[in-house]
């Protein structure tokens, strides 16, 4: 596609025009420099970051508000695929009981304690562990 040049110059073609897609090189209006250039990269840097800070909060918030996803949490990280797959499990598990036994608050309750014994358990346990192995590496040492 052509447009009509508003200035004649030597590397217009004999009819007035300039290809569009070459407009850039016939443009007079203030040029990007390279510190705008990288003040561009340097924002859209920023931007990006938020952009995965709250994806990576509200998956943070899925792991938290999954019940089976808060009690796998403590064995292992769980991806962010494994996060989202247990959330659409979840709601789908939900929607198919009707979601009268999650919405009761003391059926909630007992799950969630339930979750958070289990959760405790397994700290102690790991630290028992850490500890055994401190103690039996500095007998080992001594």
């Amino acid at each position: 596609m052509k447009r009509l040049c508003e200035e004649s110059s030597s590397d217009t073609e004999s009819d007035g025009t300039i290809d569009v897609g070459r407009e850039e090189e016939y443009r007079s209006v203030s040029p990007t420099t390279t510190s705008q250039i990288q003040a561009r990269k340097k924002r859209r840097g920023i931007i990006e970051k938020r952009r995965r800070d709250r994806i990576n909060s509200s998956l943070s918030e899925l792991r938290r508000l999954v019940p089976t996803a808060f009690e796998k949490q403590g064995s292992s990280k769980l991806e962010k695929a494994e996060i989202l797959q247990m959330t659409v499990d979840h709601l789908k598990m939900l929607h198919a009981t009707g979601g009268t036994g999650f919405l009761d608050a003391r059926a909630l309750a007992v799950d969630y304690r339930s979750i958070g014994f289990r959760e405790c358990l397994t700290e102690v346990v790991r630290d028992k562990s850490l500890v055994l192995l401190k103690l039996s590496w500095n007998r080992y040492v001594d």
